[in-house]
């Protein structure tokens, strides 16, 4: 017997080991056709609406792209977008009073609200879309809404 020839105690283990590798290898090929997608990724982001201008009236806007969220997703953040202008006249009141506790307050429901509008936006819009509608959305409400969602922040 020569000093250089494998012995069955070395080949064994390795060909047993690549044998094991090939198998596996071969059930993931297998399965990988016959198995159904955990995750589907899809461009399914609502795009910009070509016939709203520039111009147009923030409300006008923001109703444009919300009719064509589906009927629930509509429904919730068209409340989200009442309940926050239904916080203006709270706020109007506490800044002519200055009152700042009241204003923190105001402000923090207000922050909160459109906290849940952006969510909603980063669901169903691209970004280009989410960048019009908060331009929108500052127009109509102004230095209200958290500064660094702002037209200033998105330069």
């Amino acid at each position: 017997m020569s000093p250089h020839r494998w012995s069955d105690e070395k080949v064994y283990p390795f060909a047993t080991h690549i044998c094991f590798c090939l198998i596996l290898f071969a059930r993931s090929l297998v399965a990988a056709e016959n198995e159904a997608p955990l995750l589907t990724i899809e461009g399914n982001l609502f795009e910009r609406i070509e016939l709203l201008s520039d111009e147009s009236e923030p409300s006008t806007i923001i109703k444009s792209y919300y009719r064509l969220l589906p009927d629930a997703a509509n429904q919730e953040i068209t409340e989200r977008q009442n309940e926050l202008e239904k916080l203006l006249p709270n706020y109007e009141v506490a800044y002519l009073a200055a009152d700042s506790a009241e204003m923190a307050e105001v402000r923090t429901i207000m922050d909160d609200k459109w906290a849940k509008i952006r969510f909603l936006h980063f669901q169903f819009f691209n970004t280009e879309v989410i960048s019009i509608l908060n331009k929108a959305y500052v127009a109509m409400f102004g230095n209200l809404l958290p500064e660094n969602f702002s037209s200033e922040g998105e330069k």
